[in-house]
């Protein structure tokens, strides 16, 4: 994540990168890549991470898929 924030890309795609984390270090992590302006297109078993994310793409493993629009928690 270090070198994330240092380079600042438009777009990230992370593949598990808080699995070790605690959930507010996940938070902390996820809130600064959004203030430096990065997308962030994760890989994650975690359902925490959908608060940071407008969108999901679910994979089945039998070939099939859901693409989804996550409505926000007022």
């Amino acid at each position: 994540m270090i070198r994330l924030f240092y380079h600042k890309p438009m777009f990230a795609i992370l593949d598990e990168c808080t699995s070790a984390v605690s959930l507010q270090d996940e938070e902390d992590l996820y809130n600064f890549a959004k203030e430096l302006g990065i997308t962030l297109i994760t890989i994650s078993h975690r359902p925490s991470l959908l608060e940071f994310h407008d969108y999901t793409l679910r994979f089945d493993g039998k070939k099939n898929w859901e693409f989804d629009r996550l409505t926000k928690k007022e």
